[in-house]
């Protein structure tokens, strides 16, 4: 049975990042209808920071050189270390657990929302970092989407190309877990064209790339 996990990090209820991964989720759940979907909303219910007691276990676990992902389960030992892996544990059993995973992330100040990061930091773990001679690891051939909005433009060629540290930085630490093999950008562009008066040359440009990327969560929901 195939599974869906999808994750929002956008504050903004009906923000443009949540519309496209709606779009994806959607047709998703209608062309895989005996499918599960798992949803995390990290804006409403945020993943906790990383604590000294998670950090304890995870220097435990790569000075122990720990892949087994059963051992890591029961690796931590006091009552602090255990309250933290309680936290990161089911986040790391749902990623193992989708065959999709989809990603709602906003570029914020150019790169991505807290509350994305603290999800992310969670579930990066040692025994789930890619083999690096082989590029290999426990979460490897799972598919993935990033359903992004920005505000401006950072395509190739445009003026602020450079200045995107979002999509380079989820392609870096995605592929860290073996994550990047299959992964997709949707990218709506141009949003603040909507309320920002010196943008507002550019809404139809903006118009153009948000239905591109519909049209993209559409045609990936439902391969």
């Amino acid at each position: 049975m195939p599974t869906l996990l999808h994750l929002d990090s956008s504050p903004r209820q009906g923000s443009v990042s949540r519309q496209i991964s709606g779009e994806f989720a959607e047709t998703w759940r209608k062309t895989n209808s005996g499918g599960e979907y798992v949803y995390r909303d990290l804006a409403a219910d945020p993943v906790p920071h990383v604590d000294h007691a998670q950090i304890e276990v995870m220097h435990r676990l790569e000075t122990e050189g720990v892949r087994d992902l059963a051992v890591a389960r029961e690796f931590a030992k006091t009552p602090e270390e255990k309250a933290s892996w309680a936290v990161t544990w089911p986040l790391i059993e749902e990623l193992l657990a989708a065959d999709t995973i989809l990603l709602g992330v906003p570029m914020y100040n150019f790169s991505v929302p807290s509350t994305f990061k603290a999800w992310f930091d969670r579930v990066l773990i040692a025994p789930l970092i890619a083999d690096p001679a082989t590029g290999q690891g426990p979460l490897t051939g799972k598919k993935v989407v990033v359903a992004s909005a920005r505000g401006g433009a950072y395509g190739p060629g445009t003026p602020r190309h450079d200045f995107d540290h979002q999509e380079p930085y989820l392609k870096a630490a995605l592929s860290m877990v073996g994550l990047a093999g299959d992964l997709t950008f949707l990218h709506a562009e141009l949003t603040k064209s909507a309320h920002v008066p010196r943008l507002a040359q550019f809404k139809e440009l903006a118009a153009t790339s948000y239905q591109t990327a519909i049209d993209g969560a559409r045609t990936h929901g439902g391969a």
